[in-house]
């Protein structure tokens, strides 16, 4: 986890894992301004501020709510269903964050990326929620899909000077 963090430190970013925690410390410090401004007591605050589960594609490309370690994902595009109990919104405010792993091949998007992507909005847009996407990447992974690999040919007109 630490060589991870540090990768994305060298990148001027953050650790993609680390963003629910950043989440979490600003909807604390809002709360405790609202007690500092004298708007609320310390008794006002949830005993839950954030609560969030990842969202993984399963086989069949459907997204998963799972608990698992940090740094488990298979793909460079990582998501959560999170809920904020803000000041503003004290029983939870759902949302789906979206963000790139700047660790797994420079964050960049590939077929994988791209799905988590897409299912990950799809449900924000069905659920009616929020969809916050925090982009760390250094562009899209274009290949050549295997179907096609395997013919297609190349003729060079100098075979010594490909």
């Amino acid at each position: 986890l630490q060589s991870h963090r540090y990768q994305a430190q060298t990148l001027n970013t953050t650790y993609v894992y680390d963003f629910p925690n950043l989440f979490y410390q600003a909807v604390k410090a809002r709360w405790r301004e609202r007690v500092e401004q004298g708007q609320c007591t310390a008794a006002d605050i949830p005993s839950k501020l954030l609560e969030s589960v990842e969202l993984v594609l399963d086989k069949d490309g459907k997204l998963q709510e799972v608990k698992r370690p940090p740094g488990s994902n298979k793909a460079g595009m990582v998501a959560w269903r999170t809920t904020l109990n803000t000041p503003e919104y004290p029983q939870g405010r759902e949302v789906i964050i979206i963000c790139n792993d700047i660790t797994h091949q420079i964050g960049s998007f590939g077929p994988d990326e791209d799905a988590v992507f897409q299912e990950a909005s799809c449900l924000a847009r069905h659920l009616g929620i929020p969809r916050l996407y925090i982009a760390a990447n250094s562009g899209a992974r274009i290949g050549l899909a295997e179907e096609v690999k395997s013919i297609y040919k190349v003729a060079w007109n100098d075979r010594l000077k490909p």
